[in-house]
């Protein structure tokens, strides 16, 4: 069993990795753009089942990216841990627009919306 100064010892040994660790978690670095925008695409080439949205073979040369959004995400530990999403919104020559919705911090897609879906 500890005593009280081995107790104290541990305490302040730990201490300072949870600090580092809860400053990484909450400072963590998020995609570039270049990155976001071909995550976007991967998104629409091949998009998760949960999506229930078909492959859709985009000429990317019609489409341009109009707007990026960086957004808080809900719940308790996303705000606790600042987490973000990104939003991509792309334009096409015809005047559709869609939005990719995605984790700012690892690319996954987690929403496709616009007239493609």
């Amino acid at each position: 069993m500890l005593k009280g100064k081995d107790l104290k010892k541990e305490v302040f040994g730990i201490l300072p990795i949870l600090i580092i660790c809860f400053a990484y978690a909450y400072q963590e670095p998020i995609l570039t753009t270049e990155k976001a925008i071909s995550y976007a695409a991967l998104c629409l080439y091949s998009p998760p089942e949960r999506l229930g949205i078909k492959a859709v073979d985009i000429n990317w040369d019609d489409i341009k990216a109009e707007k990026f959004s960086i957004e808080e995400k809900s719940g308790f530990y996303s705000q606790l841990t600042n987490r973000r999403e990104l939003n991509i919104t792309m334009k096409a020559k015809n005047g559709e627009e869609l939005t990719v919705r995605m984790d700012a911090y690892n690319g996954s897609c987690l929403e496709v919306t616009g007239p493609l879906n």
